[in-house]
């Protein structure tokens, strides 16, 4: 019988962490660097929005041409990330969502599993956040903001870096998105990947259940049940050769 592989991908803030307030004050402050208003970037709700997104939204809405925008967005970009860092240093609310700290090992010593991000933040803002709480090096791949300004953009990407990392082709439901809002389930779902949504960010549990995820959590703490959805949860580590922890940045 041939062995069940998944391919799981991870959104971030809302999903695996909350980062308190340390994103958006620094892109704030970046905003205000480089284009002299943060528009409303103190209300906006940047849930399931890509970085390059929410930079576009707010700043044409502030009267910006997309031309200035996009002349301006690496400067901006890079500014924003050293505010990040900063912001992080400094920030006291910042917090893992329950089960993360079980789940993430578990699957990543989990031979079946391919493990990696689908997330808004560009790749070095992914890189700040998770390398803060120590989760980067469970990732073997991902897909950006950076790497699209459309969220459901995205899957495809992963897919085929996937693909290039093992030689496997992960195909509909083999292909899991896991995240915490309305987005997340739309982006798997333009995928034709299996959608498990959690009601750890900004959406509740009956928000989230009207836009019809394959599996509706709490919080990942319910991590058991989800192995089972995934029909993961019997499994016996095997030996194999130790995986290099390279950056996911492909």
């Amino acid at each position: 019988m041939p062995v069940l592989e998944r391919l799981i991908l991870f959104d971030i803030d809302g999903t695996l962490l909350s980062a308190g307030g340390a994103p958006r004050r620094a892109f704030g402050r970046a905003l205000i660097e480089f284009f002299g208003t943060e528009g409303a970037a103190a209300t906006d709700g940047f849930a399931g929005k890509t970085d390059p997104q929410i930079l576009h939204d707010l700043m044409r809405a502030a009267g910006f041409d997309e031309a200035v925008i996009d002349e301006r967005a690496d400067d901006f970009f890079a500014y924003y990330l050293t505010r990040l860092e900063a912001e992080l240093e400094a920030e006291t609310r910042h917090r893992l969502h329950p089960g993360v700290a079980e789940l993430l090992p578990a699957l990543a010593e989990d031979p079946r599993v391919t493990l990696g991000l689908v997330t808004g933040n560009v790749v070095a803002g992914a890189r700040i956040k998770l390398e803060h709480f120590g989760l980067w090096e469970h990732f073997a791949l991902g897909a950006y903001g950076s790497d699209d300004r459309v969220r459901n953009h995205l899957v495809p990407i992963a897919v085929e870096r996937a693909e290039a990392r093992t030689g496997r082709r992960f195909e509909g439901d083999e292909v899991v998105v896991v995240g915490d809002t309305p987005a997340d389930v739309a982006c798997a779902r333009a995928a034709g990947a299996m959608a498990v949504a959690v009601a750890t960010g900004v959406h509740s549990t009956d928000d989230l259940a009207g836009h019809h995820a394959d599996v509706l959590l709490e919080s990942l703490a319910e991590w058991p049940a989800l192995l089972e959805r995934l029909d993961l949860a019997a499994w016996r580590p095997v030996p194999r050769a130790p995986r290099a922890r390279t950056a996911p940045f492909s």
